[in-house]
């Protein structure tokens, strides 16, 4: 279900954010990492550093706030 609401936030900020995927089970170590306790778990990233993150299967406009106030009103 995530995937599809990342995949559209993807195309309609294309061109001014990047999303990326990435299976938890296949790289467990970057999961340990960000201390990715639960998935889904979307995580933000400013300038290679993260600024926010988001656990649970939640509704598109929960994402797209958490990208405007992070992002796109600064």
């Amino acid at each position: 279900m995530v995937h599809r609401i990342v995949d559209e936030i993807a195309g309609e900020y294309a061109g001014r954010i990047k999303c990326y995927k990435l299976d938890t089970d296949d790289y467990p170590q970057t999961a340990n990492s960000y201390n990715i306790e639960r998935v889904p778990t979307v995580l933000l990233f400013k300038d290679g550093e993260k600024i926010h993150s988001i656990t649970g299967t939640l509704p598109k406009a929960v994402y797209v706030r958490a990208i405007e106030n992070s992002f796109l009103q600064q």
